[in-house]
């Protein structure tokens, strides 16, 4: 008895590790992030942040809404992430790009990443989505 009481806690702890993930809970989350700087190391790092809430919020909404320089993430010619964007995209993370920067920088949607989705204001966007609910994320730096 004892040695079976011993093996199921040797099995149970193994699987147990085995088995881990970065899971941090399945509830219904809506995050918005804020992305706006052209560099690409805050490009890396805001897709990090991204996929790193996909990873541990497996059931939360995520957008990322990208103006003034951080649309260069979004722009066909500027961005440093596109394969990224499409994974992110493919696991439901939104990628806004801001009209409003858009026609200021003389950019059309052809000009963008097929995964982009483009919102007539960044900050109305901002405003509408903190409005329903959603938790508001400065992106990157």
């Amino acid at each position: 008895m004892k040695i079976t009481s011993s093996l199921l806690l040797v099995v149970l702890v193994s699987t147990t590790s085995f088995c881990q993930s970065n899971v941090v809970d399945r509830k219904p989350h809506k995050i918005l992030m804020q992305f706006t700087s052209g560099d690409s190391i805050s490009q890396a790092s805001i897709l990090l942040q991204a996929g790193n809430l996909v990873e541990m919020l497996p059931n939360a909404s995520i957008e990322v809404v990208c103006h003034g320089g951080g649309l260069d993430l979004l722009t066909t010619t500027k961005s440093k992430g596109a394969q990224t964007v499409k994974e992110l995209s493919s696991k439901g993370v939104v990628f806004a790009a801001c009209n409003n920067t858009m026609k200021r920088r003389n950019l059309t949607a052809k000009d963008l990443l097929p995964q982009a989705t483009v919102v007539p204001s960044a900050m109305v966007e901002m405003v509408l989505k903190e409005e329903q609910g959603w938790s508001y994320v400065k992106g990157a730096h």
